[in-house]
């Protein structure tokens, strides 16, 4: 296991993890992030989505370790002050 420090929603996290396990568990078993979704496994589907940096990116199979020092953006942090954003309240 390695300690790395991820951004997350405009907050750091640090988190202890084998740091070739794909994004989305640490975004979902260690963060609670529950938004992004497990679908195909093969970056297929999009269900595992998020925003890094302001791009798209899947996150089902690519290594928590790629996104040290990047800017993750979950659904959960699509907020629109204390309201659901509009992309939210799509998916609601």
């Amino acid at each position: 296991m390695t300690t790395m420090q991820l951004r997350v929603n405009g907050e750091i996290h640090d988190i202890d993890a084998d740091p070739a396990m794909p994004l989305i568990f640490a975004l979902r078993n260690h963060l609670g992030l529950v938004g992004a979704k497990l679908g195909c496994s093969l970056e297929q589907c999009g269900a595992c989505a998020v925003l890094v940096d302001g791009e798209p990116v899947l996150s089902c199979v690519r290594a928590v370790s790629e996104f040290e020092n990047t800017d993750i953006t979950t659904i959960e942090g699509l907020v629109d002050g204390d309201r659901p954003s509009a992309i939210q309240q799509a998916f609601i």
